[in-house]
């Protein structure tokens, strides 16, 4: 089953059940009202496409990409979003952390082995997409896929690995079966990659509006048939290593100008930072980050 936490509770516990079955749901993070405003910036863009995505996605999908160069509202409350961050923190294990309280981890030797459960697994992480998707009517499942694919054959699977990415689906409208709640394999992320997903193992992320399903790259999951006459809308982000290509490409979603505007944490995440060999930025200050003032 997906478990399930309150944005109150201790999310330590939350950080170890994404490592053990690789997806978790906290239940009412965000007031309905600001997903309310969030569906409302992108309703145009969504409601002047035709239902589509090829069988890839079910044939049955509007979308929107770029989310966080469309004003400030989606940086302030995703990347800031202590809870999120928190986890992020303890699943991507960067040596800055950007929760507060979070404990940084500790660089070793270039050349020592990383143990996944200590770290470090990066210098710091960053935002890899934004996409708001809406689930039409009709259609049919997602292929039960894994975000990690994407890089492929650069990569191959490690089930004792590193986490290279962590998802999260911001439910902008309440999730159930009926409407297509997002489907997952939990226990997947451990599966070797000759391994093929079983239908009869899949659970749905059933959440209201405002809560949040975590999961990780490497977790079997998939978009649902929406039974009903009304669309399903959910917000998808998801933080990726430092060392790693961004699937979005954020300075030109976020250009600096927009940067500028940003609250520096949220600069930070969606990449105006650099560790000291990988993504190189002139003027960075001591935390590694572009000072604008």
């Amino acid at each position: 089953m997906i478990k399930r936490y309150q944005k109150d509770d201790d999310l330590t516990a939350a950080v170890a059940e994404i490592r053990r079955n690789g997806v978790i749901v906290v239940e009412n993070l965000f007031p309905p009202q600001v997903m309310d405003e969030m569906l409302a910036v992108v309703d145009d863009d969504l409601n002047a496409q035709t239902p589509g995505g090829g069988e890839f996605f079910g044939s049955r999908k509007r979308s929107v990409n770029g989310l966080f160069g469309r004003g400030k509202l989606f940086s302030e409350h995703l990347l800031l979003s202590e809870q999120l961050l928190q986890l992020a923190d303890g699943i991507l294990l960067p040596e800055h952390t950007m929760a507060a309280g979070s404990p940084g981890v500790a660089p070793t030797d270039t050349f020592s082995v990383i143990d996944q459960a200590v770290g470090p697994n990066c210098h710091h992480y960053h935002v890899n997409a934004s996409v708001v998707m809406q689930v039409c009517q009709g259609g049919g499942n997602q292929m039960l896929h894994r975000d990690e694919w994407r890089y492929r054959p650069y990569m191959t699977r490690d089930p004792k690995g590193p986490e290279l990415t962590l998802a999260f689906m911001v439910a902008l409208t309440d999730f159930s079966t009926e409407n297509g709640a997002t489907r997952f394999i939990p226990g997947s992320n451990h599966w070797p990659e000759s391994q093929r997903p079983d239908e009869a193992l899949v659970e749905q992320a059933e959440m209201p509006k405002g809560s949040v399903a975590a999961w990780l790259g490497s977790v079997y999951h998939g978009l649902a048939i929406n039974q009903t006459d009304t669309p399903r809308s959910g917000l998808i982000f998801s933080y990726g290593v430092n060392h790693m290509m961004a699937e979005e490409n954020q300075f030109v979603v976020v250009p600096p100008t927009l940067a500028e505007t940003l609250p520096k944490k949220a600069r930070q995440l969606v990449g105006y930072r650099s560790s000291a060999g990988v993504n190189f930025i002139e003027g960075l200050n001591e935390g590694h980050a572009l000072d604008t003032g």
